[in-house]
């Protein structure tokens, strides 16, 4: 898009425009009447607001072609300017076939041989001769060697190198892309023109340069259709000479130049040595590209490699370590950079053995499990072996997978499922025996009613027949809540109900040894959850019992509940204190520890054993959390719970969720 018509004479002066499209409703058309008239016939297409009528599109000047109003645009304005165009193809055609009619002069400017002594202004001057050219040319060629793999810099010294050879106003390197040829660098031309400057694949010059193979002079009198579209291309691309750059036999690029500065005539040697200099420059440029790719499959299969969770080494035939990522050096425990190059035998067994294995014999490892020494840590392996185009071993790799986490999830899952079948065997088992319980516990009941004048059998019956009877009614409840999901009568409780009714449990069956106390929420405030108050009241009296087991005679216990408020989410704490009594740390987390071992169940304690799991269980049905914690000479078991809602002097001030 251009701004001015200033700008648009700028651009006519350095290539010849065959279309312009002006826009009557930024650029008042009184004000271009000038530049209209001076253009040639049919190059103008107007675009109006409103189409003109017939009299107006009779008063315009020969240069505009059609008019086109603003709602016709995508309709018709594609169709139009295709059909100028070609119209402009055709009387360009036209005009150079006339003039090749006319024109007695050969169809080619003759390219002259060098003489000895070049004359100018009625002086001679001497011409380099063959060996300072040959030098220059070996300098200009070493400059272009010594560029390494920098294509900016092997287009600088190619440009000098032209620079040397002759002297010439403008040249541009053309390289092919998908879309056909672009301008890689230039010198002389306008920037905006050599951006935006493109070469068909299929053009007419680059199809003659590709069957050819040869230098193309601009046709000064064209004789047929291929030559006159060539002469148009190449005055597009501002040029006389265009040299084919051959890699393989492909045109993989066009060089360009235009005529000397002090307009003599190319001689034979100079366009020899600019074809030669082209066809190393080609030859180059797919170097630094063939580079280049390798540099970015390099680069993207360190990236996968370094992005691996699984560890990978690789190995040359000489058993040197050429991969080593780094999810190898995290789980081997090594430094990446210094495992690099070094000798299979640097690596733990046996690794090494694998891939010596692999490397020889060519032995597969798949799905492989090994033990790592030392540590034995378990890991899952596969092996590969690497050929080269001969099928010759080249090198051998493993892939492998640290198999820690697994083998515990495993071991987790197994467990898991025979605590499962435990749990169902307990259940199945408390249930058959709880019913001839009962029977038992009215009989020894009527017994001791009938035999109630004995006092020794009375106190056998209280001491020992009743209480034992109490102790596997007791074990057996638990086994019951324990090994099965019991049916939760969940409701809106307010937390102080719930401490209540679990303070009277826990004062039934605490011994006289121990103090016990209980501290509510302030009197003001109602905090709401949603629970079984009798199920989860009594959860807390079998936390209480399992710390009066695992502490002794006068110790303190007391049970209280505090509000948490985080981030509009609030909580309930239930904490129950108690004295340190001898009970470490470790002691009070395994407290916390389902029971998932059949084999360490000791009979005679395990209603004790079975009092905090209980609980736990409780907790983590209603959506909370047991965990045990130390504060100075305190030992502190601590339930979290979700709160529904709180409540100050009767109104609420906040709700949350309830569980489901």
């Amino acid at each position: 898009p251009l701004r001015t018509v200033e700008e648009f004479e700028d651009l006519n002066t350095s290539i010849s425009v065959n279309l312009l499209l002006v826009d009557t409703v930024s650029h008042r058309l009184s004000r271009m009447e000038d530049l209209l008239d001076r253009l040639g016939e049919d190059k103008v297409i107007l675009l109006y607001p409103e189409r003109p009528d017939k009299m107006s599109l009779e008063e315009l000047p020969k240069s505009v072609y059609e008019c086109v109003d603003v709602e016709s645009i995508h309709s018709e304005l594609p169709v139009l300017v295709e059909r100028a165009i070609e119209r402009q193809k055709l009387k360009n055609e036209v005009n150079l076939l006339k003039k090749a009619r006319d024109d007695s002069m050969p169809i080619q400017v003759p390219v002259h041989s060098r003489p000895d002594v070049e004359i100018i202004s009625n002086r001679e001057m001497p011409l380099l001769s063959g060996r300072d050219l040959q030098e220059k040319i070996l300098v200009s060629f070493a400059k272009m060697l010594n560029v390494s793999f920098d294509l900016r810099k092997l287009f600088v010294h190619f440009m000098d190198s032209i620079m040397e050879i002759a002297r010439v106003s403008r040249m541009s390197v053309m390289l092919k892309d998908k879309d056909g040829f672009y301008v890689e660098t230039n010198y002389g031309l306008d920037p905006y023109i050599a951006d935006n400057m493109k070469l068909k694949k299929n053009s007419a010059l680059a199809g003659w340069l590709a069957k050819t193979g040869r230098i193309m002079q601009k046709p000064a009198n064209p004789a047929d259709t291929n030559m006159i579209n060539i002469s148009s291309e190449m005055d597009f691309l501002q040029c006389t000479y265009s040299f084919p750059m051959i890699h393989k036999g492909r045109l993989i690029g066009i060089f360009n130049i235009d005529n000397k500065i002090t307009d003599e005539p190319f001689y034979r040697e100079e366009l020899e040595i600019i074809y030669m200099f082209c066809n190393y420059l080609a030859a180059a440029v797919k170097d630094i590209d063939l580079y280049h790719e390798i540099w970015s499959q390099k680069e993207f299969t360190n990236n996968i490699l370094s992005s691996m969770t699984s560890g990978m080494i690789a190995i040359d035939d000489e058993e040197k370590i050429t991969v080593f990522n780094n999810a190898a050096a995290e789980i081997l425990e090594f430094d990446r950079a210094d495992m690099e190059g070094r000798d299979l035998r640097n690596l733990p067994s046996p690794l090494g053995d694998i891939l010596y294995d692999t490397l020889v014999t060519g032995t597969f490892y798949k799905r492989h499990e090994i033990e790592i020494q030392p540590g034995n840590m378990p890991v899952g392996i596969n092996s590969f072996r690497l050929t080269d185009e001969d099928k010759n071993p080249s090198g051998a790799g493993i892939v492998f997978s640290d198999l820690s986490s697994t083998k515990r999830l495993e071991e987790h899952q197994r467990r898991a499922e025979k605590l499962e079948a435990v749990n169902d065997l307990i259940g199945k088992i408390a249930h058959e025996v709880r019913t001839p319980l009962t029977s038992i516990q009215t009989y020894t009941q009527l017994l001791s009613d009938k035999y109630g004048d004995d006092e020794e059998l009375q106190n056998f019956f209280s001491t020992t027949v009743i209480q034992s009877i109490y102790k596997l009614d007791s074990l057996i409840n638990k086994l019951v809540i324990f090994s099965s999901k019991p049916d939760y009568n969940f409701q809106g409780e307010d937390i102080n109900h719930i401490i209540d009714e679990a303070a009277n449990e826990i004062s039934k069956n605490i011994p006289n040894g121990y103090k016990f106390s209980k501290q509510d929420i302030e009197n003001d405030r109602s905090v709401l959850v949603n629970a079984d108050k009798k199920l989860f009241a009594k959860a807390i009296s079998y936390l209480v019992s399992g710390i009066v087991n695992a502490t002794s005679d006068g110790t303190e216990i007391m049970l209280k509940a505090g509000t948490i408020l985080r981030d509009q989410l609030s909580s309930v704490e239930i904490s129950i204190e108690y004295k340190l009594s001898g009970t470490s740390s470790g002691e009070r987390q395994n407290l916390l520890k389902p029971i998932t071992d059949i084999n360490t169940l000791d009979i005679d304690t395990l209603e004790t054993e079975l009092n905090v799991p209980i609980c736990q269980k409780v907790v983590e049905a209603h959506g909370g959390t047991l965990e045990a914690r130390d504060e100075g000479d305190k030992s502190i078991f601590v339930i979290k719970l979700p709160v529904t809602e709180i409540t100050v002097t009767g109104s609420p001030i906040e709700k949350g969720g309830a569980n489901e």
